[in-house]
């Protein structure tokens, strides 16, 4: 809503593609370092063993609510990047 808000206000509607892929970008990369996605796997089951149950639903429900910021952000940047284009 806010980029939407600010390419209307600016008259600039490539404002609101760019806005939310970086949003999207963001948002993807951080809940993807949250989750461990970059590590191996031998560093993973050692941060697994390592961290309590509660530690680890806490990063999990972190990495979903990130992921959950950027997913519409992927889809509003689609719909305006054929709509502009």
């Amino acid at each position: 809503m806010v980029a939407l808000l600010i390419s209307v206000f600016l008259s600039d509607f490539t404002l609101l593609n760019k806005i939310t892929r970086v949003v999207a970008i963001i948002s993807l990369v951080l809940s993807a370092l949250f989750s461990g996605a970059f590590v191996d796997g031998d560093r993973l089951l050692r941060n697994l063993q390592s961290e309590s149950k509660e530690d680890r639903r806490q990063r999990f429900s972190q990495t979903n609510t990130i992921l959950l910021i950027g997913l519409p952000n992927i889809l509003i940047a689609s719909v305006s990047y054929f709509l502009i284009r």
